[in-house]
């Protein structure tokens, strides 16, 4: 096999910022695509069958030379379970807030509490296994009082260090 290509996957507890910073990536980031993991869920509801739908549209968008980012909670031993895992190899960039912050944009949502602390939970997991559970070991942006562009110029920045090395 060719060696693999690289995929960028932007993930993070709900309420983190992933959805919002979509548009600035689609503006700063126009060279790369960028895909929200949620965008099919509706027509399909099973988690594991829309990331393997959307891994393999990245696959053809990386045939066409383009690199993909693709925006929505994903972890690595659900990215082991993809068809096409050999193909990439995944970037992880995560995205966090502070508890305060993750709970205002919940209850905006209509979340209940039981919900929102889950993810608080989850946050802090991210937090605590990012440079173990990732490899190679997921940057963090904290998104609790930065604009959803500044967010996508860190995020570029990465995407662009690691490309310049491979």
């Amino acid at each position: 096999m060719t060696e693999r290509k690289p995929i960028f996957l932007i993930t993070g507890a709900s309420g983190s910022g992933k959805t919002t910073i979509i548009p600035e990536l689609l503006k700063q980031c126009a060279e790369y695509i960028t895909l929200d993991l949620d965008a099919i869920y509706g027509p399909l509801n099973e988690w594991t069958l829309i990331k393997n739908v959307w891994i393999h549209f990245a696959k053809q968008i990386s045939l066409n030379g383009r690199t993909t980012i693709l925006c929505g909670t994903f972890m690595p031993g659900e990215y082991d379970e993809v068809d096409l895992k050999d193909y990439f190899k995944p970037y992880f960039i995560g995205l966090y807030c502070d508890d305060r912050t993750r709970e205002l944009r919940l209850q905006a949502r209509g979340w209940s509490d039981e919900l929102i602390n889950d993810h608080k939970e989850f946050n802090d997991w991210i937090l605590n296994n990012a440079a173990t559970a990732f490899n190679p070991s997921m940057p963090l942006i904290n998104t609790s009082s930065i604009s959803p562009s500044e967010v996508t110029e860190k995020i570029k920045g990465i995407v662009n260090q690691v490309l310049s090395e491979s």
